[in-house]
């Protein structure tokens, strides 16, 4: 066995940061209401300082517990010392390695490594939460390079696990077409000369602009008013808001009120979506390094990610409303990760032309399909799209009409709007299966197109209700390993679905 490592010294200060991390919302209340903490009594001095000795004491003995041991063939970690825990993860099985700094290593210049292999918990199934940021580097590196040897011989033989489809299901030519790629793969010597790029900021302004993060900024205003909602209350005088609103009801129409109110809400969220992206992805850069592809980025929390192209599992190609309409679009990787929540970036913000470019330098086994040739959604199948969204709008209508009168007529500028929403979900509706390569494309707000290899399926599902089965319609799914979610898209000609259907699952689509 090799020599034992340890976590950096200063892990054994976590313990106790994170205690007063939690503190902050109760001292900064009674900094608020005007608590003089430096006039407490002695005691709570001497409560304070014996917890924070018990904390550090414990949290010096779990430092001191902790150890991991680099193999030839896997990591060892132990750790506990009421409970003791040991895990051991084999190279061959680790699909990607992140170097993460959170807030609190980031101000004390260590970062976390993370390991991820199929199966993990919420947790990864790996966790070195305190590294100098060098040897948090080396080790990733290390790890992915043993991975990645270990895997190679495996890799020339085993044609599904780098993508290439099966002779049953594709034609000669896609198989002939991926082994000329495996063959002329480039060296470590030319390493050099693999693609990367950096977000510069006039790119990163941009796509913030462009971005729109409703639910990110939703999210943020949820967690900072359960933060800070005391906090403003001490801060503002006594019916400061019942004031404000009476005030300008008595100024302004109650109409044009609401109308000021929902435009100042949008901009505001706009402007907050555009800092949260900055300050998520500032810094963003990719590159591939030999077989493997690295990301980072972050402003306050720095993320690194490592990484075999071989182990996607899915991309997923996204183009909000104003990024569509100027023709760029963002480039997600669905990859094994212990945040199943979240897909992996690896291009923020590139013209819709350069999306097969970029595909092709970094993950060249998945092919981006033209718009034009997926297959959509039936005329028929429009009422699908359409018919709940809108029966739930006329009954807010009718609802804002019954209460107030006049001015609840206004409500109804939302049913062209609704119609019109839907039927672009309608119309972004599409599938096509081309050289053992299933694109599936749908809309909410985004319009999404899913790239799906068949080797990384693990379930496909084809649904239909009694209505939908009279007029030969059915929805698609499909699920991928390290996904929560199914990649979908509703009210397909069965015609369409049935040749996907047969080319996965081998049978037809029983009535």
């Amino acid at each position: 066995m090799n020599n034992r490592r340890t976590l950096h010294p200063i892990y054994i200060l976590f313990g106790l940061l994170n205690t007063i991390r939690g503190f902050i919302p109760f001292i900064l209340i009674g900094l608020l209401k005007g608590t003089d903490f430096t006039g407490l009594d002695w005691y709570w001095y001497a409560g304070a300082a014996a917890l924070s000795l018990v904390i550090l004491a414990f949290s010096y003995i779990e430092w001191k517990r902790f150890g991991f041991w680099l193999e030839s063939d896997r990591i060892i970690i132990r750790k506990g010392w009421l409970f003791r825990d040991e895990k051991t993860i084999y190279y061959t099985r680790i699909h990607s390695v992140n170097v993460e700094q959170p807030l609190i290593q980031r101000i004390l210049k260590v970062a976390q490594v993370k390991i991820e292999t199929p199966g993990g918990n919420k947790k990864a199934d790996g966790i070195l939460p305190a590294l100098s940021l060098k040897e948090a580097n080396a080790i990733q590196h290390m790890l992915k390079k043993q991975a990645s040897t270990a895997a190679q011989p495996e890799s020339q033989t085993d044609t599904a696990a780098i993508g290439i489809p099966n002779q049953e299901a594709d034609a000669p030519l896609v198989v002939s077409i991926n082994h000329k790629r495996l063959a002329t793969e480039p060296k470590d010597e030319e390493v050099s000369r693999k693609p990367a790029f950096t977000l510069h900021a006039g790119q990163l302004l941009q796509a913030a602009a462009t971005s729109m993060n409703f639910g990110l900024v939703a999210a943020f205003m949820g967690g900072l008013y359960s933060f800070g909602n005391d906090i403003f209350n001490q801060l503002l005088p006594d019916h400061f808001f019942e004031t404000v609103v009476e005030d300008s009801t008595n100024l302004m129409p109650s109409y044009f009120i609401i109308i000021v109110i929902v435009i100042a809400g949008i901009g505001f969220a706009w402007l907050l979506s555009m800092l949260l992206y900055v300050f998520k992805y500032s810094g963003f850069t990719v590159k591939r390094d030999g077989r493997q592809i690295s990301v980072s980025y972050g402003l306050l929390e720095k993320k690194s990610f490592v990484f075999d192209p071989k182990k996607v599992q899915a991309v997923i190609v996204k183009e909000g409303l104003l990024r569509q309409a100027f023709g760029y679009a963002e480039i997600q990787l669905q990859i094994v990760s212990s945040d199943k929540m979240e897909q992996l970036m690896l291009h923020p913000f590139l013209k819709r032309s350069d999306i097969q470019k970029v595909l092709g330098d970094f993950v060249p086994q998945v092919k981006h399909s033209p718009a034009k040739i997926l297959t959509g959604a039936p005329k028929r199948a429009l009422l699908y799209y359409v018919r709940v969204e809108l029966v739930m709008v006329l009954l807010l209508c009718a609802a804002s009409i019954f209460f107030l009168k006049e001015g609840g007529l206004w409500s109804l500028l939302l049913v062209p709007i609704v119609i019109w929403w839907r039927r672009s979900c309608f119309l972004a509706a599409g599938v096509n299966l081309e050289d053992g390569q299933l694109t599936l494309r749908n809309r909410f707000l985004t319009r999404s197109t899913y790239l799906v290899r068949r080797p990384q399926m693990v379930t496909m599902r084809a649904k239909r209700s009694i209505g939908q089965q009279r007029k030969q319609l059915l929805t698609l799914s499909v699920h991928v390993m390290g996904s929560p979610f199914e990649y979908k898209v509703k009210c397909l000609d069965r015609a369409d679905v049935e040749p996907v259907w047969r080319w996965y699952s081998r049978s037809q689509i029983k009535e």
